[in-house]
């Protein structure tokens, strides 16, 4: 493997900072789910929310990993 296929550290560094991203999306998303046992009083439209930003951090991690898989 010759030094342009090796992953490049601030590709390293951009995927870091997307997983700790999704790791709090998901943290989030468990914890609001736990708070509420029944969906009254607007928790639906909370627990939404908090599915839509951990949908869109897991597929920005997964484009990340695909640079890492690449050598980018």
């Amino acid at each position: 493997m010759d030094i342009s296929e090796m992953i490049k550290d601030q590709t390293i560094d951009q995927t870091l900072i997307e997983l700790a991203r999704t790791m709090k999306a998901l943290k989030a998303l468990r914890a609001i789910r736990k708070s509420s046992a029944d969906w009254h009083g607007g928790r639906m439209l909370d627990c939404a929310r908090e599915h839509a930003a951990a949908t869109r951090a897991s597929m920005d991690l997964t484009r990340k990993l695909a640079d890492l898989r690449q050598g980018r």
